[in-house]
Parts: C-alpha cells; structure tokens; sequence
C-alpha cells in the first residue's frame, strides 16, 4: 500500500466510531465515480464517517483527511482513465489466504444508492457490456448481503470469480458513463 493508504487506513479505524473501512470506502469511491448520475460531496461524504461528526478537534487534521479523500478518489479516476490499471482494494483473509470483496461491494452498493435513477438507464440501454456488468455486481451486492440463495458450488464460484470481475465490470460502468 502507498503511504496515503496507509494514513487513510489508519484514519478510518481510528478517528471514526461508525465510519467506513479502507475497503468499504475504495468500493464507494468506485461507485460515486461511475455512477451515472453525479452525486455531489455534500451528499456523499458524510456516511464515509458516519453519523457523528467528524472527530478531529483541528481544522487543519480535518483538511488532511479529506486530501487524502480527494487523493485516493483522483487514484481511482486516473486509473479508471487508463484501461487495465485499475484494481480495488479488497481485503484478504490472513487464516484462508481468501480474498474478502465482500466489503468493497458493500461500499459500492452504498454509493448506488445515493442517485438510483442513472443505474436505472444502464439497465434500460441497449449496451448489452454495462447491462451485464450492473447485473453481476446487483447480484455480488445481493449475496454479500445474504439477500439471495445460492449452491454451494455458485457461491464458491463468485468466491473464487468476484476479484477478478469487480474491476472488469467498475472499467465497463466507467467507459459506459463517459
């Protein structure tokens, strides 16, 4: 992790009772970027800290937090603006060696929801490649939540799939936007 990210973890475990994790917030920054629909910062700030407001007693430690914000989100778009070099940052599972994408999806359904009606006109286009894209993320989103049943093998499957997918499908949304 570059030195940003890591400042940005530390701020987000330790500065926020009920804040967004490095992964959860990587997945909403995602979102917020290809959504359709531009939702502006005053809008989607605040659940990156949750709902008390934010902790920091110095304007100026506010201020560091939020370029880091802003760096981390430009990351995003500037690799999202060179095809192939973009990748989420999913958390792995030291015991299983298994990555976690799980919250990264979470953070990525969050910002959906902030301005629902321009997913609604990716679903209704003819462009068969973000159709599919926002289909298998609605569908990551559904079993990360526990809102769909699924085999044992088709859960192995998006286990084993989703990571490879997610920055497929997140370039996909992003080309489609533009």
């Amino acid at each position: 992790m570059e030195n940003y990210l890591d400042q940005l973890d530390q701020l987000l475990l330790h500065q926020f009772e009920d804040g967004m994790l490095l992964s959860e917030l990587d997945g909403y920054l995602a979102g917020l970027i290809v959504s359709p629909d531009l939702v502006p910062q005053s809008k989607w700030l605040k659940p990156v800290w949750g709902e008390a407001p934010p902790p920091f007693e110095i304007v100026a430690d506010l201020q560091h937090f939020l370029d880091l914000l802003m760096h981390h989100y430009n990351g995003i778009l500037d690799d999202l603006g060179n095809p192939g070099t973009y990748a989420p940052i999913l958390d792995t599972d030291m015991r299983t060696d298994e990555t976690l994408w799980e919250l990264w999806m979470e953070g990525f359904a969050q910002a959906m929801k902030l301005a629902p009606t321009g997913w609604n006109r990716i679903r209704a286009s003819d462009d068969e490649g973000p159709k599919a894209a926002l289909a298998g993320i609605t569908e990551l989103v559904a079993f990360a939540n526990g809102r769909t049943s699924l085999t044992d093998a088709e859960e192995a499957r998006w286990h084993r799939e989703a990571p490879a997918l997610i920055p497929i499908w997140v370039q996909m949304l992003h080309e489609w936007r533009l």
